[in-house]
């Protein structure tokens, strides 16, 4: 753990801790907080990478990478939106911000 570090306090089921602190002997933690803070940072992951990654198998990559090269030439329309755009950039009416 780091030198620096947050609490964090819970209120919990005494059935719902003494299934942890069973499970925590069970894969040799050092401690119940051990255990919570492991189980707690895997599901965290998890959960973050089913909500960002996409996994595709090689047909369906293959089939995505197409498509991505045979994409149409821009029309007039997109091609003034993107003129309107750079303008406004340039201008400093637009604030350019990373998607994360």
């Amino acid at each position: 753990m780091s030198k620096t570090s947050a609490r964090l306090d819970l209120r919990i089921d005494p059935a719902i801790k003494e299934l942890a602190a069973r499970a925590s002997a069970l894969t040799g933690s050092h401690s119940l907080s051990e255990f919570v803070i492991q189980a707690i940072r895997e599901k965290s992951v998890r959960v973050i990478e089913e909500a960002e990654v996409y996994r595709l198998n090689s047909q369906s990559f293959d089939a995505f990478v197409a498509a991505c090269e045979a994409a149409p030439a821009p029309n007039e329309a997109l091609l003034r939106a993107k003129r309107r755009r750079s303008k406004r950039m340039e201008n400093g009416d637009l604030e350019v911000r990373a998607i994360r």
